[in-house]
């Protein structure tokens, strides 16, 4: 396809420890279809081996960028401040595209103005294979306030991160890239999802999205907190799905206390409870 110089795609690659992977990240872009393309790579706070390893990387087109661990909504602010080109491809460090994707998404990009950002499907695999797929929708504002619906890798345009004031930095523990879906559509612009799977999301044992999930309801609260007017908005439909989530959690809970297994603990536990109640009393 003919390129110019405000097609340049700046590669934003945030590395916390992720030597073991950040040169098949790398590899999938320099095999992508569309070849106008800079990477900045910003290692937030990682051991020394992973230090090591991105010293070692040698690329014309590649920038390394070291910061103190600050999470990955600053790493990815302090790549993109750094980035050359008018459109931005964010990957996380241990991920990687179909070698179509960018090609794909500068396309919609340039013929439809009201879009900001591009996203896929994708899917979800470890050292053994895929595990299951991804499959993102698009939506407006309302629609992504119940659901991040949209894979946070994805490419958007540089003037829409700078209208939103970036990635929130305060959400060190997750879900960045959900308000920033959020914010973005919430200033006019759309999400586009090419219905393809062009995207694979590595399942770790401590990922990033499986810690974000111990504290979702802290990351939910403070997303419903921040954009409180499309909370406001649509509170009858939160109000329904708070109700929804607790009948399945009490409903979760009683299976639980019915269960042989949580008989058996509390019967052994029972004792101790009663041993501890009365060494209490004695020291009060």
């Amino acid at each position: 396809m003919e390129t110019s110089v405000n097609n340049l795609v700046s590669v934003i690659i945030p590395c916390y420890n992720d030597y073991k992977y950040i040169q098949a990240a790398i590899d999938s872009i320099n095999n992508q279809t569309y070849s106008v393309f800079e990477i900045i790579i910003i290692d937030d706070g990682s051991a020394e081996e992973t230090k090591k390893v991105l010293k070692s990387l040698e690329q014309e087109n590649l920038t390394i960028l070291f910061q103190e661990n600050m999470g990955p909504s600053a790493a990815r602010n302090n790549g993109i401040k750094h980035a050359a080109g008018d459109l931005i491809l964010t990957l996380d460090a241990d991920d990687y595209f179909d070698s179509s994707f960018v090609e794909k998404a500068v396309l919609i990009l340039n013929q439809q103005e009201d879009i900001g950002l591009v996203t896929c499907n994708g899917y979800v695999f470890n050292d053994e294979g895929i595990i299951t797929e991804i499959i993102s929708k698009e939506g407006n504002a309302d629609d992504f306030l119940f659901e991040n619906t949209a894979i946070g890798n994805s490419l958007f345009r540089k003037k829409c991160w700078s209208e939103i004031g970036g990635f929130d930095e305060n959400m060190r523990k997750g879900y960045e890239d959900w308000d920033f879906h959020i914010s973005l559509l919430k200033t006019g612009w759309k999400i586009k999802v090419i219905n393809e799977h062009l995207f694979y999301y590595r399942n770790k044992p401590n990922s990033r999205n499986k810690n974000a999930n111990k504290v979702r309801y802290e990351l939910i609260n403070y997303l419903l907190i921040k954009h409180r007017d499309l909370s406001v908005q649509n509170f009858e439909t939160l109000l329904s799905n708070f109700l929804v989530e607790f009948n399945r959690l009490s409903s979760r809970n009683d299976i639980i206390k019915k269960s042989v297994d949580y008989r058996i603990g509390n019967k052994i536990l029972k004792p101790l409870r009663f041993m501890k109640k009365i060494f209490r009393s004695n020291h009060s």
